[in-house]
């Protein structure tokens, strides 16, 4: 079938991959030409890069993980650093297979965008379209229509249950966040979603939410294959991504996760997050989350920033893609953030950098993933980032993100 065609930019990555892929399990891999142009990477930048990246796992900040800096398509910078296993002396590779968690939502929102091209979904259109059983409503008791959009833009009114304080509406109400062993399937889940008040009428705000986990079971109504196969057809198969998925493969280990401080996570953790708790089940195993349940590794995921940053093809024709990377949510404000950001289709925007107080370009494009991971993508600068680690959740968000964007940005 067509889809399994490998793009040229995930050919080009692959061989870049392959060449620069580390003969010792701790790798690092210095990229540094002749400046690209005036605003290139030069060597004295990625040099201060290197320096960082191993001096925060060296010191055990971050206990393992891959970092991967792009610019203009051309690796400059791989860092496979620190341990994925610590108490059983296993290094990190570059083949080291990360939990994605939240950058399972670039994927997913992509998926659905290629069904918009197809025709079977319409952005615009009732979510109740596909699952007639998904009426979630208001406090006062109205059933306002949800459309695809307000899902991909987070502006549902739906929410995440590990930021809310405990006894919050999904707990009472057993909703899993995607990220934690339960005994129920997708289905049940969001029946019991439906069933937790909406937080906000559909349009008015922004918050962070599970609205991804819905749209993986739109897929699946819309498409007519399960969740994992029409990410593979439609995502991850264009662009030769063979090793991300929702499924380990047979006797693979995943890397240790731990959390701040260096402790490995315990079977069933609970983080404690600005006073709200997330429950993490490291090998989860059950319905796939299209929010938060795509494993991979750090390579095949800057094939898929690389093929957004330069239009989207063969994944999303440009139109798309710039509905994917513009933004969704008009005048309302994304919390915790304040002004200079907005929500595009799946990504967080850096819309105003000056405001923002931010080095990055305007239209940069970004997300993280509970368990340590988070990219970025500034169009200005050309340049594209992925860090995958295994400590939650200083790879994530925090000190760790913000000493790499000084780095580079010098």
């Amino acid at each position: 079938m067509p889809y399994k065609r490998t793009h040229p930019v995930g050919a080009r990555l692959a061989r870049e991959e392959a060449g620069t892929s580390a003969v010792s399990p701790a790798s690092e891999t210095l990229l540094s030409r002749a400046s690209l142009a005036p605003t290139g990477l030069g060597s004295v930048t990625i040099a201060r890069v290197g320096d960082y990246w191993r001096d925060v796992t060296a010191r055990g900040q971050i206990v393992g993980g891959v970092l991967l800096v792009a610019q203009e398509g051309k690796l400059r910078y791989a860092g496979a650093l620190g341990w994925a296993d610590r108490e059983a002396g296993q290094r990190i590779t570059r083949q080291t297979r990360f939990r994605l968690a939240s950058l399972s939502k670039l994927l997913t929102s992509v998926c659905v965008l290629r069904l918009c091209e197809l025709g079977l979904l319409q952005l615009d259109a009732a979510v109740g379209r596909w699952l007639p059983g998904f009426r979630p409503r208001l406090a006062d008791g109205r059933g306002p229509v949800i459309c695809l959009r307000h899902l991909l833009s987070h502006t549902a009114g739906l929410g995440y249950g590990f930021e809310m304080p405990p006894g919050n509406p999904y707990e009472r109400a057993g909703v899993s966040d995607g990220l934690d062993q339960v005994a129920f399937g997708m289905d049940e889940n969001l029946r019991r979603l439906a069933d937790a008040p909406l937080l906000f009428e559909p349009g008015s705000a922004w918050r962070y939410s599970l609205a991804t986990d819905v749209l993986g079971a739109v897929i699946e109504a819309a498409g007519g294959l399960a969740l994992p196969d029409a990410i593979a057809r439609w995502v991850t198969g264009p662009l030769g991504m063979t090793a991300t998925s929702f499924e380990r493969e047979t006797g693979q280990i995943l890397p240790r996760a731990y959390k701040d401080g260096g402790l490995p996570m315990a079977v069933d953790e609970v983080l404690e997050i600005d006073g709200c708790q997330a429950r993490l089940t490291p090998d989860r195993q059950g319905y796939p989350s299209a929010g938060a349940g795509l494993l991979g590794t750090a390579d095949e995921y800057l094939r898929v920033l690389e093929c957004l940053r330069l239009g989207g093809a063969p994944l999303l024709q440009p139109a798309s893609t710039a509905l994917l990377l513009g933004n969704a949510i008009g005048d309302n404000e994304i919390s915790h953030r304040g002004p200079g950001w907005k929500f595009g289709l799946g990504p967080l925007l850096l819309t105003d950098p000056v405001v923002a107080g931010q080095r990055q370009g305007a239209g940069t494009w970004s997300w993280c993933g509970l368990y340590g991971c988070h990219y970025w993508v500034d169009p200005e600068a050309r340049i594209s980032l992925v860090c995958l680690t295994n400590t939650a959740v200083a790879g994530a968000w925090g000190e760790v993100a913000d000493g790499l964007v000084a780095a580079i940005y010098g």
